[in-house]
Order: structure tokens, then C-alpha cells, then sequence
């Protein structure tokens, strides 16, 4: 007796016995029960999940001679000979070979009104429908509108979006879910007992991870597994490895290894490996991407067997390796592995590219915490504030100014040197500067972001009733209802545009300033408004902070007064 291949000698016989599609056989089977059969159904998923085979038993449970009925005999001839595709009432048509709108026409309408030759039903299972053109979908349509009582249609697809409109609007649609990995492992399990054969569960799910949410997937690899070591070995996961061509865990490690130590030689010896092995590196690429999301899975869930599916071994490794990157560092890692990805399907030499793009990444970096950013701005205005000159005596009391806190880092970055910064404006400067025309400056203001196609904000400025100089700081007023207008204004981008404007047509050094006009306020709130603009134009004026807006192109958003 011939050989018969395990997707074909274990495919379901009962609706019982589909993997991950219980809703599917469920609705299905619930139908049958109470008798309300629809005349056109569409099976839409993934390759090798189910679709043909429900089809085939949906059409075996109509044309039984004890149905119709969602547990068929499968001993009666109906029964029989539609499982094994030989029923001259349920017609399989490949969509992908009949895809012209005469095969439509000779196939289905024109023998659609024929009565069935033995059976209840006339069946028609268009596999792989969204296959068919334009004119003989159109050609369908008047026959899947309104068929003949005794005819009904099944079509199955991977591609649901390529149906128009007015075929899905006349079936009932069922999506076909990917299988889970566990589901997969122990339906191969299984299979595998009762074929005698000895192999690991860690080699089971390796061939589960193969099949990529197909279960016809994962039968053929094991199909191909027990080829390469017969039926007599234990198999492991190495000759799952090697009959299957995976890389598996050992080299995705190494190579998370040398991205951690940021070594670019590693990364060149594991792809000469690779190579020198016979691997292709694009599916290097795809698995160590898996990797990756199992590295962010564990980072962000912990080893959760659920979302983890591996081996116990894998899982302390990915356990382990986890703790030494940031979320947003293996997210980075994936983005990059994912692009890479892309351009070495088109490759002519995948080595080259796939070689210098993960030695690349060893190159990047180790993103910086906020925190430690924060830390070396603040070391950063610590030192510029020593060497500062101490205020004249004649001057009032010195302001308060918050206690220097200890830098975060043991060693700070050098703060920049004292004689780089620009000097300050001298009194003849400020007092220039208080003698501008200030509105005739706001005209020219206007005027240049007009001619800069900045409308939106030229339309914003046209709302400020009055502009002057208050020191360096050039202050747009704007009425007590144009809120929009001084929030857009004050935006980091339009106000760092306006000052880079004025200080081309002042040659100064200016700071933007926008305000709502307002009622003075009564009481405490009069003076606390007051403080808080005291404080401002004090901190703006400070050589720290000016210093560290040269540095950086930073903004002062917001003052917090110092402890009492």
C-alpha cells in the first residue's frame, strides 16, 4: 500500500476533530441542528488552517443520509465519496485555474439548475475564489443572488479584501483564526504516538513554530522531520535544526550578546558561520526578529508561558538576556531588523547587507534614561554658576536661588567654557533696543513669514494689539480673547522661528515673549503675577540658563519659584 502523506491521512473527519476553529464549527454545526442553512457561505484565513476541510464536512453533513446533521456517518456513500473528493454532487472548482468567465458559466451557471444526481444538495466549493476576474465574479452573481433551492455555495480565501463588495454582501463569512503554537504541538503529539515515532516536546514546538499558525504547515515539516531520521530515532531538536534548515537558539543568543557588548567582530564571525553552514540569512533575519520579540515579550510580561511558547531551557536564556536592554532598546533593535528585513528580499548579495546592518547596530548605542539626561543638565548649570562674579553691593538682596542639588552621575560631563558664550548686551545696547520701533519690527515680522509661506502664523500675529521691548525680550500682547492665536505663537517651533527672524533684522540677541492683555488682578493674585513675572525675566536673564538655551535650543516653559 502507497504511502499517504500525515496532512491527508490525519485531516479531520468530524467537525469535532478541526484544531483552533471551535466558533467556526460551532456556528456551523449549530445550523445543521436547527436547520437554518444559508445558500452561499465564505470561508475566509490563513493557509492550513481548516477552510477545505469544514467545507468538505459541512458538504458531507447536507448530503448524509441521516442529515442533514452536524455528526455525518461517514459510512454512507455520500459520506464517502465527498471526503475523498468523488461525489458528482459536491464540485470542487481551483479558482486559481478556472479563473475566466467562460469556466464560470460552463462550470456553475450553466449546470447550477441541474437537479443532484444522488445526493440533497448540489455543492460547489470554490477554493481560492478571490482568484477569479472582475467578469466572472459578475457572472456569479445573479446565480449566488437567488440559486436554485437544491445548490449551495462554499468559497474559501487568504485574501478577503480582494472580493468586491457585492459577492461578500451575499454570504454568510467565517474567519478562520492562526492555530496557537501549543494547539499545533500537541495535535503532532498525537500524531506522533500513534505513529510510534519518539520525539521531544522542544522539537514538537520547534516544528510547530515552523508551520507559522498552520497546521498543514506543521504536518508537512514533520512529514520532512521523520524523512531525514526515520521513525526508528529519538528525535531531538537538532534534527529538527538540521532537516529543516532553522538556526536555532544558540546563534540568535550570540548575536544578542555581541549587541549588548557592543562588539561588531562577534557579529561577523556568527554570519560567516551562518553562511559557511549553508543557512539562508533572510530566514536568519526573520527568526532573530522572533528572538527579539520574545527578548520584549519577557522585558515587558515576564516569562509568560502563554505568549512564550519555548522550550524551559529557551525560556531562562530569554529570562536572562532580557534584563540587559531597555524596552525602547529592543523595540529599536526590531524596527531596524524589520527594515533590514525588507531590503534583503531584494538583495542580490544578502551577506553584505545583512552583515554591515547588524554591525550597524552593535554601533549605535545604549539609549540614555531621562533621568540621567536630567542629571547632566543639572551638573551642566552647577558649574556654569561657580565662576560667577559676585552681585555688586549697591545692588538690593540677591534673589534665592534653589539649593545645588549632587549630580546624579559620579562624573559629570565638562560644562562648556566660560569664554565661548557671547557676552551680554551692554547698557547702551538695551537701552537701543528699548528705543526700537517695536511694532514696526511686528510689520516686518508679518511680512517675513508671509514671504516664508507661514501663513498660519503671519494670520496669528495679526491678532497682537501691541509689541515692545522689555530688555532683550521682545513681547507680543495679545487681546483677551485670542487665546488660539498666543498659544500657537508661543509654540517651541514658531517662537524659536520668530527669534532667529528678529535677531537677523536686530542683530541682537532677543527672546520672544507672548502674553494675553489682561485686567490687572485683585489682591494676592495681582502679586503673585507680578512675582512670577519678576521671576521669569529674572531666570532669563540668568547666565546658567542662557547658557544651557545656547547649548541645547531649549525653552523656558515654566518657573518654580525656590523653597521659602
Amino acid at each position: 500500500m502507497s504511502y499517504q502523506v500525515i496532512a491527508r491521512k490525519w485531516r479531520p473527519q468530524r467537525f469535532e476533530d478541526v484544531i483552533g476553529q471551535r466558533a467556526v464549527t460551532r456556528a456551523l454545526g449549530n445550523a445543521l441542528r436547527t436547520g437554518r442553512l444559508h445558500h452561499a457561505y465564505l470561508f475566509a484565513g490563513p493557509r492550513g488552517v481548516g477552510k477545505t476541510t469544514c467545507a468538505r464536512l459541512f458538504a458531507q453533513a447536507l448530503n448524509c443520509v441521516e442529515g442533514p446533521t452536524p455528526t455525518p456517518c461517514g459510512a454512507c456513500p455520500s459520506c464517502r465519496e465527498t471526503m475523498s473528493g468523488e461525489s458528482l454532487d459536491v464540485l470542487e472548482i481551483d479558482a486559481a485555474s478556472h479563473t475566466g468567465v467562460d469556466n464560470i458559466r460552463e462550470v456553475i451557471v450553466a449546470t447550477a439548475g441541474n437537479r443532484p444526481a444522488r445526493d440533497r444538495y448540489k455543492v460547489f466549493i470554490i477554493d481560492e475564489v478571490h482568484m477569479l476576474s472582475t467578469s466572472a465574479f459578475n457572472a456569479l452573481l445573479k446565480t449566488l443572488e437567488e440559486p436554485p433551492a437544491h445548490v449551495t455555495f462554499i468559497m474559501a480565501t487568504t485574501e478577503l479584501h480582494k472580493l468586491p463588495e457585492t459577492i461578500l454582501s451575499r454570504c454568510q463569512q467565517y474567519e478562520f483564526r492562526v492555530i496557537g503554537v501549543e494547539a499545533i504541538a500537541d495535535q503532532l503529539q498525537r500524531i506522533a504516538e500513534a505513529e510510534q515515532v519518539k520525539i521531544s516536546r522542544a522539537a514538537l514546538i520547534q516544528i510547530a513554530h515552523a508551520g507559522r499558525g498552520s497546521m498543514r504547515d506543521a504536518q508537512s515539516a514533520l512529514d520532512q522531520v521523520l524523512a531525514f531520521t526515520g521513525t526508528d530515532a529519538a528525535i531531538d531538536e537538532r534534527h529538527v535544526r538540521e532537516s529543516l534548515g532553522l538556526i536555532g537558539m544558540t546563534p540568535l543568543a550570540e548575536v544578542v550578546d555581541a549587541l549588548d557588548a557592543a562588539d561588531p567582530g562577534a557579529v561577523a564571525r556568527q554570519v560567516d558561520r551562518l553562511v559557511r553552514a549553508g543557512h539562508d540569512l533572510r530566514q536568519f533575519l526573520r527568526e532573530l526578529m522572533a528572538y527579539i520579540r520574545h527578548l520584549l515579550v519577557a522585558q515587558v510580561v515576564g516569562p509568560d508561558r502563554e505568549l512564550l511558547p519555548v522550550a524551559d531551557s529557551e525560556l531562562a536564556l530569554i529570562e536572562r538576556q532580557c534584563r540587559r536592554f531597555t524596552v525602547a532598546e529592543l523595540t529599536r533593535f526590531f524596527s531596524l531588523l524589520a527594515d533590514l528585513e525588507m531590503q534583503a528580499r531584494a538583495a542580490e548579495d544578502a551577506r553584505l547587507l545583512v552583515e554591515v546592518g547588524i554591525i550597524k547596530l552593535t554601533q549605535l548605542g545604549r539609549l540614555k534614561p531621562l533621568e540621567d539626561i536630567l542629571a547632566r543638565l543639572e551638573a551642566l548649570m552647577a558649574d556654569v554658576r561657580v565662576p560667577m562674579a559676585a552681585p555688586p553691593a549697591s545692588s538690593s538682596s540677591p534673589s534665592k536661588s534653589p539649593a545645588k542639588r549632587p549630580p546624579l552621575r559620579a562624573e559629570p560631563p565638562p560644562a562648556p567654557p566660560i569664554e565661548d558664550a557671547p557676552p551680554e548686551a551692554d547698557a547702551s545696547e538695551a537701552e537701543t533696543l528699548d528705543d526700537a520701533d517695536a511694532n514696526a519690527l511686528l510689520n516686518r515680522l508679518r511680512a517675513l513669514a508671509e514671504k516664508d509661506r507661514k501663513s498660519l502664523l503671519s494670520i496669528h500675529l495679526d491678532k497682537v494689539v501691541s509689541a515692545r521691548w522689555q530688555g532683550n525680550d521682545f513681547e507680543l500682547v495679545f487681546g483677551p480673547t485670542a487665546q488660539a492665536a498666543e498659544r500657537y505663537v508661543a509654540e517651541p517651533r514658531e517662537k524659536l522661528y520668530l527669534r532667529e527672524s528678529l535677531q537677523k533684522l536686530t542683530r541682537k540677541a532677543v527672546n520672544i515673549v507672548t502674553r494675553l492683555e489682561q485686567q490687572p488682578a485683585k489682591g494676592a493674585l495681582s502679586e503673585k503675577q507680578a512675582r512670577e513675572a519678576a521671576l521669569r525675566a529674572e531666570a532669563e536673564r540668568h547666565p546658567a540658563v542662557q547658557a544651557i538655551q545656547r547649548q541645547f535650543g531649549a525653552e523656558l516653559l515654566e518657573i518654580k519659584p525656590p523653597e521659602e
